[in-house]
């Protein structure tokens, strides 16, 4: 009776009486739809949000202005947006760097350096002036050094100092991850409903899980700090190379302290270069620590969480195996592009590891030192070897580098890197290709009153 009668009632007053203010409804569920941009906007967002957020790049230079900076930044989460797994290598790595300077320093009985003081200072906090000389950035073992010659006290510069300097604390990475993570949430109950899920949100997982791995690498850096710390000495840039004796005979090539550590091997200094690209900066002594020194690590545990985070983020690719896709040969395409992800980055992660090994027994045979495997470790663990590896041990062999570095390592390597770059475009292609043609469930949203249990 009472649905006659309010089928009766003309649309217009139907209207009138849903928009009257003295009108009340109840608990109204929501449409449980979602559009082609709801889709984008998440995702993109969640994309932007993980490659932006989780970069902590080294100090610019001192007259790079405000913009060269954030440009600088934007071709890094482009960069991390293709090659995610790299920015989690040389975040690791840099952390393993941070690491061997605080060993080295509380060895030497500073025990009230910490890791966010090694990384504060290897990302070019610290700027050395020396009397009547050019100023310039030191690293982390060009402090420990300069230390031990007496140039220099150890900075007194407090963690809460430090972290003033950073632009994101503890609590900002957090809402970072949780707001990322309640993506991956959002996804895994679409797995869990049987919702399809698309390409693209598939992608983005796998950034959120490398900008968690990097986050965790960097948790200790700072954050865009854009003003070092002056140190100065009074000895000059002459006295010290000349106290230095035949080591520092050589012409620098990067800072006066390259006798010391001259940041090898990185793609700027190194690999553009036998690439015949142009090498930046061209100023001497650079105006800054470059962020992109190949990673090295010091634990076999730290080297096998990074060897397991770089091939999971492969294998997820795969996970899209059985996805819809608008034709036969995308679903081809996206198979092969997720087979070469994985095989590359592990093959590539492997080759790094066996390479590391290599040189390290190269090393010892070279100086006629005993072969044994925790040698061969300690040495591979130890890439610095004037501060913190084998006594007598050189820190490079011209003629290996040269030879095998260059033209064995490189003309490897990057075969692989072209191979996975295809790859990585494809992926990227179809993730926002694929949104043309979408099973009709994609557009389905998760019901979460099922995850409510009820009686």
């Amino acid at each position: 009776m009472h649905f006659a009668i309010i089928a009766s009632i003309p649309s217009q007053l139907k209207t009138s009486l849903m928009n009257d203010p003295t009108t009340f409804k109840g608990w109204v569920d929501q449409p449980d739809g979602r559009g082609t941009f709801d889709i984008i906007w998440s995702s993109f967002i969640t994309i932007f949000l993980s490659t932006w957020t989780c970069l902590h790049l080294n100090l610019p230079g001192p007259d790079e202005g405000i913009w060269k900076p954030v440009f600088r930044k934007f071709r890094w989460m482009v960069f991390t947006i293709f090659l995610p797994e790299f920015t989690l290598a040389l975040a690791g790595g840099q952390r393993a760097n941070a690491r061997r300077t605080t060993d080295a320093l509380h060895g030497m009985g500073y025990s009230r350096w910490t890791t966010r003081h090694s990384f504060y200072a290897n990302m070019g906090g610290f700027i050395l002036q020396p009397r009547d000389s050019t100023p310039f950035p030191i690293h982390g073992i060009h402090l420990v050094w300069l230390v031990k010659e007496g140039y220099l006290t150890i900075p007194e510069i407090g963690e809460e100092e430090i972290a003033d300097k950073s632009k994101a604390d503890l609590l900002t990475k957090l809402l970072v991850c949780g707001q990322t993570g309640w993506f991956v949430v959002h996804c895994l109950a679409r797995w869990k409903q049987k919702l399809p899920l698309t390409t693209l949100e598939l992608a983005t997982i796998t950034f959120v899980c490398c900008t968690w791995g990097i986050y965790g690498q960097w948790l200790k850096k700072p954050l865009d700090v854009e003003r070092p710390t002056v140190l100065k000495i009074q000895a000059s840039t002459e006295e010290i190379l000349v106290n230095a004796g035949p080591a520092a005979a050589k012409p620098y090539m990067q800072t006066p302290l390259d006798f010391v550590w001259d940041w090898h091997v990185s793609w700027t200094l190194d690999v553009q270069p036998y690439l015949h690209f142009r090498v930046d900066p061209r100023k001497r002594p650079i105006p800054r620590i470059l962020n992109d020194g190949f990673p090295w690590y010091d634990r076999a545990t730290h080297v096998g969480i990074i060897l397991f985070m770089i091939t999971f983020y492969g294998a997820i690719h795969v996970m899209g195996w059985n996805f819809t896709f608008p034709s036969s040969i995308e679903k081809i395409l996206w198979r092969v592009s997720g087979l070469v992800i994985l095989c590359t980055t592990t093959v590539f992660c492997l080759l790094e590891f066996g390479w590391g090994i290599y040189r390290a027994w190269y090393s010892l045979r070279l100086n006629e030192q005993p072969i044994r495997p925790m040698s061969i470790f300690y040495v591979f663990t130890n890439r610095i070897e004037k501060i913190a590896g084998a006594n007598g041990l050189p820190v490079h062999d011209e003629k290996f580098d040269a030879e095998l570095v260059t033209i064995g390592h490189i003309s490897v390597i990057v075969p692989l890197v072209v191979l996975y770059m295809l790859a990585r475009i494809y992926v990227v292609g179809e993730a926002l290709a694929s949104l043309r043609a979408l099973p009709a469930g994609a557009y389905k949203d998760v019901d979460w009153t099922k995850f409510i249990p009820h009686y």
